[in-house]
């Protein structure tokens, strides 16, 4: 799984066209049950290019994880152009989110729908985690040198404030594709420069600034 040495790597160890989201009184627990009245960070925002690269969830209401991924595209720079490929079907392929170089972030696939963005894959012994996850796509060549740049980190602290709030997810459940990528080491993203301890004390941050308690954040 992914190694975390900073603060909040240790409190989880401890622990076991444009749209702005708006907050909301309350929401839908993965388990299908209206969770306590928790603060819901407000969604950052985003552009919208429909990927038809989805298909619906077996439950909507179960979304447990966040997958971190790249892109692997050397010389690519704007989340325009991952998502024009996402928009064409021969694709076969789609993430809900994708973050550029500067930060912008491209909505592709409605989060209650089941994007294409990790194929065979196992979590905690379940297994298709496209079922119950949401897929975050990073801009980046996978090479482990080109840089994941402070926008994007700001972005994805951003965004993944607002879906831990809105669907209760842990943070122990934010995971790379590499992670769940079924056999073990199909996959390699995100590559091994993205700063998970500097994400997740951004993240961290972000929620206890807006309100949403830690003791949710880090509930096994």
């Amino acid at each position: 799984m992914i190694h975390s040495k900073g603060l909040l790597g240790l409190l989880l160890c401890g622990s076991a066209s444009m749209l702005t989201g708006t907050p909301q009184p309350a929401h839908v627990a993965a388990t299908g049950q209206l969770a306590p009245q928790l603060t819901v960070l407000p969604k950052p925002a985003v552009t919208w290019v429909v990927s038809p690269n989805a298909d619906a969830r077996t439950k909507p209401d179960g979304i447990t994880c966040l997958v971190i991924h790249d892109t692997q595209t050397p010389g690519v720079v704007s989340a325009r152009i991952i998502a024009n490929h996402f928009g064409n079907p021969r694709a076969e392929a789609s993430a809900h989110f994708i973050i550029g170089k500067a930060g912008e972030i491209i909505q592709c696939v409605d989060e209650s729908r089941r994007a294409w963005h990790v194929g065979p894959s196992l979590m905690d012994g379940v297994p298709k985690v496209n079922d119950y996850s949401i897929g975050i796509e990073l801009v980046n060549a996978e090479d482990g040198s080109d840089p994941f740049t402070e926008a994007q980190y700001r972005s994805l602290a951003s965004l993944s404030a607002h879906l831990v709030s809105r669907y209760t997810i842990p943070i122990g459940r934010i995971i790379g594709h590499r992670d769940v990528a079924m056999p073990l080491g199909r996959k390699q993203d995100p590559a091994d420069n993205f700063a998970w301890d500097r994400f997740r004390t951004d993240l961290g941050t972000l929620l206890a600034k807006g309100g949403y308690p830690l003791k949710a954040a880090f509930r096994p």
